[in-house]
């Protein structure tokens, strides 16, 4: 999958392609007709690269991992933290996957539905979110939410909304929210919520394995996943956030490690230096001075 502002014709993509077909691999492309093509080749798709950012990363994933199509991420854009290798690096990912060297992490995404009240009919269902489900207010003013889990309450939180995240997504919009970088390895869910008229500002992480129900006490909202709105929420209404289908991330050798995409991505850990050190003032020779 080709984000619309590359060119198919890349040498550096013509020759990965070379690579695969070596190996008796077809290859294909989707760009401007990507949803029809995808639709079409992934039933029987070994791999999907996805060549762009992260936000292409995101639309491959929701398409691949319900089909059990595993995604490799190539960076073409600002950030691409999500992404594995650069575009040099292609042809040299493609070597390794055909040679079946390289590792498979596996990561949890959301399902997400919205009901009419408890025990309502299903009004919307979002089958893929790999970053997060957020609910949000509408407008400007706040909305109460009732959060619980695993029976229990959690909090009531009058918000402009809340972030719902996976580990993968936490360095996503729960990142910009207030909400702590968890490596994607660690199976969790973070719970952030949105400037909260609170005192006490603070996300929550919880095992991935448990649901998610949020429920709207008071004003209206959106339902929202990795950037896009997909449902809407009534006072009375309820969001459950679910485990989705798995997503499968190739990492051929040399793939930068959680930490290493931390640091180079976002400047954690780095010594910020304001101005750079003054050198000592140079030494003048008493002969100097006299003259």
């Amino acid at each position: 999958m080709l984000h619309f502002r590359e060119s198919r014709d890349s040498p550096t993509l013509r020759r990965a392609m070379g690579v695969a077909e070596s190996a008796s691999v077809r290859t294909w492309v989707a760009q401007a007709d990507a949803e029809a093509v995808l639709a079409r080749e992934l039933g029987t798709a070994r791999l999907l690269v996805a060549i762009g950012g992260d936000g292409t990363l995101l639309y491959a994933a929701q398409r691949a991992a319900p089909r059990g199509v595993p995604v490799l991420g190539v960076n073409r854009g600002q950030l691409g933290f999500l992404t594995n290798v650069e575009m040099a690096q292609l042809p040299d990912a493609i070597g390794a996957f055909v040679t079946d060297n390289f590792r498979t992490d596996r990561r949890r995404t959301l399902r997400g539905e919205v009901r009419a009240g408890p025990g309502g009919e299903v009004e919307e269902t979002l089958e893929v979110a790999v970053n997060e489900i957020v609910v949000k207010t509408e407008g400007v003013t706040l909305v109460r939410l009732e959060v619980t889990s695993d029976d229990q309450l959690v909090g009531i939180f009058d918000a402009d909304g809340l972030v719902v995240a996976t580990s993968v997504g936490s360095t996503a919009y729960s990142l910009s929210a207030g909400g702590p970088p968890v490596d994607s390895r660690v199976p969790a869910l973070i719970l952030t919520p949105l400037n909260p008229h609170a005192l006490i500002r603070r996300s929550l992480v919880i095992p991935d394995t448990l649901d998610v129900r949020i429920t709207v006490r008071r004003g209206r909202a959106v339902a929202a996943a990795d950037g896009r709105v997909w449902g809407q929420l009534e006072a009375g209404w309820e969001l459950t956030v679910k485990q989705g289908p798995e997503l499968s991330l190739i990492r051929p050798p040399g793939t930068p490690g959680f930490f290493q995409r931390l640091r180079s991505k976002t400047g954690f850990g780095a010594v910020l230096k304001l101005a750079p050190e003054e050198a000592p003032p140079a030494q003048v020779s008493p002969d100097h001075q006299r003259a």
